[in-house]
């Protein structure tokens, strides 16, 4: 269904071909209304046209719904909306003005979260135990000098005591295609994950309470980004990870393999993404896809020595204005066929690869295969007042709510660590209904209900955002 905004705008796109008698319209400006911190260039990146182009007046309304959608998905702004302006019918010329609420971007704020993999794991198997919680304070600014440029700084104990500081400046040259970045993270635990065992993770920690893992890294990463759509990410780190002789002599003498008790390695990575989705964060359309290869260990130390590739797509149609079919299919692996680690050996079951039903596995293995099929039906898409005594990025918030139904499966192969992991080295699949509720065009939370085909059921809950 249009809203009376769409047909009016359509409406006088007709009125402005019938009168004009032309075929086509010229921009002949973009103004930028409620944009107090973000930069006009950044906009402009977002846009699907820009000031001095002839576009066919039948294509107007999609290149202005795109736009929409391109700002949104920015991350910066809580409501977005592109009006046709003083359209000249004689001259075939056209103003736009882009109507702009911006998010908050400063989030100063106490860290209280959980260590697990998800929500799931830590209610069920870990029985809600407050020992597995971090705690502390982090600023995240994801607008800092108004060019899209991102600050985070984290102090975190508890869990995982965490130290971390990441830096990206997205428009370094005159044509804002190339990005810089730097980053410092260092880490450590007093339990640590050691093996995986009935695809389940074991914990263990020392009698002493000793640290267990200390991880630290360090490195620089160059974006480039020559079109609304193209994007890439250039990334070189160092790396060294060190467990406790405990781990090595009373745990997992394969942990880093070969009784190693730390690992040192320089890392390069290439991610490549030619993203086409309306609306990234729930894609209501399109399509993206990616490409990944990463090298682990150049020789410099010869401690740890991999080369992965990964890619895929994703695919979303819309059927109706309400109905949308989506399918996100990856593909990894190890081109250098050798043993890997334990604490290297990551499959899925981790972030967004994961089958429904199957969110308290883990699958660890050198290659996958991963297909995650679902159905949405938006049921409300509604922008709401709140208080007037809340922040101004707060007294309105975009509320969406959507039905979802999925069916997922996928394929696991793991030469090594497969003796009490039965799940892996065969086809597996799930399937459930959920719930989607994005707020602020930027945050998703999920409540489904899952079945695998273990023959086991049960409700889970799933979060993520756009930054």
């Amino acid at each position: 269904m249009k809203t009376a905004g769409q047909i009016i705008f359509i409406w006088t796109l007709c009125c402005f071909r019938l009168l004009g008698q032309t075929d086509s319209v010229e921009i002949k400006s973009i103004n930028f209304i409620g944009n107090e911190k973000t930069k006009e260039v950044v906009l402009l990146r977002e846009m699907a046209f820009k000031v001095g182009e002839k576009i066919p007046y039948t294509k107007l309304p999609e290149l202005i719904l795109l736009s929409e959608n391109k700002l949104i998905s920015t991350g910066l702004f809580n409501l977005v909306k592109l009006n046709v302006s003083d359209l000249n019918s004689a001259e075939g010329l056209a103003n736009i003005d882009v109507n702009l609420e911006e998010n908050w971007y400063l989030y100063p704020s106490y860290i209280f979260e959980l260590a697990d993999r998800n929500f799931n794991v830590w209610w069920q198997e870990q029985n809600r135990s407050l020992d597995r919680v971090n705690y502390g304070v982090k600023l995240s600014h994801y607008n800092l000098n108004g060019y899209r440029d991102r600050l985070k700084v984290k102090f975190q104990l508890g869990y995982t005591r965490k130290y971390e500081l990441d830096y990206i400046y997205p428009y370094l040259n005159k044509e804002r295609t190339i990005g810089l970045g730097f980053h410092i993270f260092y880490s450590d635990n007093k339990e640590i994950g050691y093996i995986t065992e009935g695809n389940k993770t074991l914990f263990r920690k020392a009698d002493d309470e000793r640290v267990l893992l200390k991880r630290f890294r360090t490195g620089t990463r160059i974006t480039y980004r020559p079109g609304n759509n193209l994007f890439s990410e250039f990334r070189m780190e160092f790396h060294r990870n060190a467990v406790n002789e405990f781990v090595i002599n009373e745990l997992n003498p394969n942990y880093f393999l070969d009784g190693k008790e730390k690992i040192r390695f320089f890392f390069l990575e290439l991610d490549v993404q030619y993203d086409r989705r309306i609306y990234t964060l729930y894609p209501q359309g399109g399509f993206i896809l990616f490409g990944n290869i990463k090298k682990e260990g150049l020789g410099l130390f010869n401690e740890y020595n991999n080369l992965s590739i990964s890619a895929g797509w994703e695919l979303y149609k819309k059927l109706n204005p309400r109905l949308v079919i989506g399918n996100r299919t990856k593909a990894k692996t190890n081109l250098l066929r050798r043993d890997v680690s334990f604490a290297n050996n990551t499959g899925l079951g981790w972030n967004s690869d994961l089958v429904s039903g199957f969110e308290l596995y883990v699958m660890d293995g050198t290659d996958y295969a991963i297909s995650m099929n679902n159905l949405k039906f938006l049921v409300l898409n509604r922008d709401t007042k709140t208080s007037k005594f809340l922040p101004r990025q707060f007294e309105k918030v975009n509320i969406k709510l959507a039905l979802r139904a999925n069916f997922d499966f996928a394929y696991v192969n793991e030469r090594t660590y497969k003796e009490t992991n039965m799940i892996n080295n065969r086809w597996f699949y799930g399937y459930g209904a959920a719930l989607d509720i994005i707020l602020f065009n930027n945050f998703l939370f999920s409540f489904e209900y899952s079945f695998n085909d273990l023959g086991e059921s049960g409700y889970f809950l799933h979060s993520s955002s756009s930054f």
